[in-house]
């Protein structure tokens, strides 16, 4: 296909009108987006005379945030419509759908096929149905090529990955034939226009590529990272204020904004610095000579010393911890007996309710007797961690968080608290970890 790639500055002025009145009305609707759709650049696609045009109804996009516009398409649809897309577009783009495409991989350099897969198709309306859910802002009502989740009688509100698993036809992925026979029932005939076939959002949906990507630079990788977080923030700012954000688009936002985090080397980090913080230290005594004893032998000089780390864990024993969160507590002592390696002997552990246990020495996991079952005061339990002699260095509290703290840090004392619950508390004096215990739940 030999295409020819124009500016849009180079249309009529009543496309070029059209363009401006799309951009501002997507921007109007969903006020939030409006940074992401005016990031996308317009290259307008136009192929030689006596060859087919490309279908460009959805306005696709290429992941460097290109949009192609065929001029037919843009004369025909009315400003709202072409709205649609821009913000359907970069909903792609911003879930990052080419990266999550689950069909096998391509490459972006490699010639283009004239026609959608089978697999490109499923995945398309799979994301098409994750997004257009989520599409229900302001005025924008939805063209009749858009796809949503009751056309299958399936739910709202899920991720693209369920639909595709849950699509007519989606037993047949690997069966081309079987594939092709179940992808009239993706689009049904009362909303789908049925002697076109879906829509083709482009590689901003799959990463697979298409005739019409220019290849040109676009927006870089860094400029799409810093664009989604600036949109994420957005998507707080006006649900704080209008409170009218659709649930996908504030679940993204969490996820941007506040990344899952490997809890497991995040809890290992806090408890290697607090060791070392106490393997650091050094001190003097006099119990044997100093090496240095020869040179003064009229003097009595000490000697340095450099004590292993004194380490207390705290585990919450109270009614309102889980079993998988005991469980998960129990692994997180193994963890810190392999942590402490020679110090594993100083470590001591106190289990704590509404009042702390006498404290145990062990040297497996598996040798905790976990005592208690009723109310909750961590406050006791450091307060028995400090009692102990020699005192602890550093105190890990495996707890929900659900318990009243002191008001101030033990004396002298690092305090890691790692915390089962995101519903819980944690003082501001304490180094916070927040640990998922929703693997051993589902074992």
């Amino acid at each position: 296909m030999s295409i020819v790639y124009r500016r849009v500055d180079e249309l009529p002025p009543e496309l070029r009108q059209r363009w401006a009145a799309a951009r501002v009305w997507a921007a109007h609707q969903a006020p939030y987006l409006a940074t992401a759709v005016l990031a996308l650049d317009p290259v307008v696609v136009q192929a030689d005379p006596g060859e087919p045009a490309p279908d460009l109804r959805g306005f696709p996009a290429d992941l460097a945030w290109h949009v192609y516009l065929d001029p037919a398409e843009l004369h025909a649809a009315e400003p709202p419509v072409i709205g649609f897309w821009l913000l359907h577009q970069v909903t792609h783009l911003l879930r990052q759908h080419a990266d999550r495409y689950p069909g096998p991989p391509g490459q972006l350099d490699s010639p283009a096929l004239a026609a959608q897969t089978p697999q490109q198709r499923q995945w398309n309306v799979a994301c098409d149905c994750e997004i257009d859910d989520d599409l229900q802002a302001g005025e924008l009502t939805l063209p009749p090529e858009a796809i949503v989740p009751e056309m299958f009688a399936l739910p709202d509100g899920w991720t693209a990955e369920q639909y595709w698993d849950a699509l007519p036809g989606a037993g047949h992925r690997d069966n081309v034939a079987g594939a092709d026979r179940e992808a009239a029932d993706w689009v049904p005939a009362e909303r789908g226009p049925a002697e076109r076939g879906p829509v083709d959002c482009g590689t901003g949906a799959d990463g697979q590529p298409r005739p019409w990507n220019c290849g040109r630079p676009g927006l870089t990788q860094v400029g799409q990272r810093l664009l989604g977080r600036d949109v994420a923030r957005r998507i707080r700012e006006h649900q704080r204020r209008r409170g009218d954000v659709p649930a996908g688009w504030q679940r993204w936002a969490d996820d941007v904004l506040e990344p899952v985090v490997n809890w497991r080397r995040q809890l290992a980090a806090a408890v290697r610095r607090g060791v070392a913080d106490v393997a650091g230290r050094v001190d003097f005594t006099y119990r044997r000579p100093s090496r240095r004893a020869a040179a003064l032998p009229d003097v009595v000089l000490p000697s340095l010393r450099q004590p292993l780390p004194q380490v207390a864990m705290v585990l919450d024993t109270s009614g309102s911890m889980s079993d998988a969160m005991l469980a998960q507590a129990l692994g997180e002592v193994g963890g810190v007996l392999r942590s402490l390696g020679l110090g594993r002997r100083n470590l001591r552990i106190i289990c704590c309710d509404a009042h702390a246990y006498e404290h145990q020495r062990v040297l497996d996991a598996r040798d905790v007797r976990l005592l208690g079952g009723g109310g909750t005061d961590m406050g006791a339990g450091l307060a028995a961690a400090v009692g102990l002699r020699p005192r602890p260095d550093l105190v890990v509290v495996l707890t929900d968080g659900h318990t009243p703290w002191p008001s101030r840090a033990p004396d002298g004392m690092r305090v890691v608290v790692g915390l089962m619950d995101q519903a819980g508390s944690v003082p501001d004096w304490a180094t916070r970890v927040l640990i998922d215990t929703g693997e051993v739940a589902s074992r």
